[in-house]
């Protein structure tokens, strides 16, 4: 409607002029002179309004943990001659990570939500919003595009352009020491009485030998086999380094279709984070393994087992993009072993739920010589028996962290407006107490 009214002046004023003249007004010919030579000159700077303002966005940081703060500045320059009457700059934001002194709208767009801002510049003027956002949850959030809007000094035409670009914060989960989430700091890993255990490191090639009736198939070197002409076996450099495969189940509910519950699946990702950062900070070569995949992809997440220094930034930011859908059982994960399950690893497994698909592939890896620990993060009583794997229970401790966490936002944001930022990111289901 209102480019119609807008496109109907020029018409109008036409008009004005030639009813003018064929009436001998001089005024109305004049008038309608000048009405179209003001639109003719607002509509012209409409178009130039927004020609050469620059905006930049810039995050202080690009990688943070949860419950950080991280600094964004907001900056326009007008570097043309002509000024700018007024500017509207709308920039998209993830609501996961809100504005702590600022308003935001809704966006209409799952997880994200509008900063507004509206100014005029002058020719050659620069202006920047220093903000400061609090990362409220794990998880690759977006940022941007914006968008900016302008017109004549009238307000009679506007123009606008997206700006901007995109921008990514990777919000890393939260850790803890491990006594904190009711751990011991030595049982996960495996018991190492009389010393670290020495297994053959399957990336350590030192020769060949005769194959012996019970070596693995994967062990045959088939090159040696041929030029032996009978069956050889390699030979690995024995290792007393110490693996540990975190094994993350993101299934938090007994069937796909019911949905997931987002707080056992936030727990379990702080859980494996927390067991992963005290692995790494042991000197063990750390590995990831889950059931769940990252944003945009159709695999799960597996991470082979390394020393790396970058390492635990790789599996805390594996974690941070984890999401809900389980791409298979976790039973079927760990039977594929592969890199990320290197002989004689430790493998803690971080699950709300048990089946007893999980138990036979747990009692198989401790029959091939694995250290086999299971950490549950819900309070639900388990109906299929673990046997004789130890099971370690955190929901009590967690339930007491996750409400400092809370009370930590409420702090930050303030009660009304940590609540608003909740219950916009989604429902938060609580564990029932058996």
């Amino acid at each position: 409607m209102r480019s119609l009214l807008t496109d109907a002046w020029v018409g109008a004023c036409i008009a004005l002029v030639f009813v003018g003249m064929a009436a001998g007004s001089a005024p109305l010919v004049g008038l309608g002179a000048l009405v179209l030579g003001a639109g003719g000159a607002a509509r012209l700077w409409a178009r130039l309004a927004l020609e050469r303002v620059e905006y930049r966005r810039e995050l202080s940081e690009r990688r943070a943990f949860t419950g950080e703060h991280v600094g964004l500045r907001l900056r326009l320059a007008n570097r043309k001659w002509l000024p700018v009457p007024w500017l509207e700059l709308r920039e998209r934001l993830p609501e996961a990570a809100p504005v702590i002194e600022g308003h935001t709208t809704p966006s209409g767009q799952h997880g994200a939500v509008y900063l507004t801002r509206t100014t005029s510049l002058r020719s050659g003027d620069r202006l920047e919003w220093p903000l400061m956002l609090h990362a409220a949850r794990r998880g690759y959030h977006r940022f941007g595009p914006a968008r900016l809007t302008s017109g004549d000094l009238f307000g009679l035409f506007e123009r606008q352009e997206v700006v901007g670009g995109a921008d990514t914060l990777v919000v890393y989960p939260r850790t803890y020491p491990l006594p904190d989430i009711g751990i011991g700091s030595d049982r996960p890993f495996g018991e190492l009485r009389g010393g670290r255990r020495i297994f053959p490191d399957p990336v350590r090639v030192i020769g060949v030998r005769d194959y012996v009736p019970g070596d693995p198939l994967k062990q045959v070197d088939w090159k040696a086999t041929a030029r032996a002409q009978r069956l050889q076996s390699r030979l690995y450099e024995p290792s007393r380094a110490l693996a540990v495969v975190v094994a993350l189940d993101v299934m938090t509910l007994a069937h796909t279709w019911e949905g997931t519950d987002p707080v056992l699946l936030e727990r379990g990702v702080t859980v494996a984070a927390s067991l992963a950062r005290a692995a790494f900070e042991s000197h063990a070569a750390l590995g990831l393994l889950t059931n769940g995949a990252l944003p945009e992809a159709d695999r799960p997440i597996r991470l082979g087992t390394g020393r790396r220094p970058d390492q635990l930034a790789r599996v805390l930011e594996a974690l941070a993009g984890a999401n809900p859908f389980a791409m298979a059982p976790l039973a079927a994960e760990l039977e594929r072993r592969g890199e990320a399950l290197p002989i004689g690893a430790s493998v803690v497994v971080v699950a709300a739920l048990m089946t007893d698909d999980l138990v036979a592939s747990l009692q198989r890896l401790r029959r091939e010589r694995h250290e086999v620990h299971v950490v549950k993060t819900s309070r639900a009583p388990w109906t299929v028996d673990t046997g004789s794997i130890p099971v370690t229970e955190v929901a009590a401790h967690m339930e007491r962290l996750e409400e400092e966490a809370t009370v930590e936002a409420a702090a930050t944001l303030g009660p009304p407006r940590a609540r608003e930022v909740l219950e916009r990111m989604g429902p938060r289901r609580r564990d029932p107490a058996p």
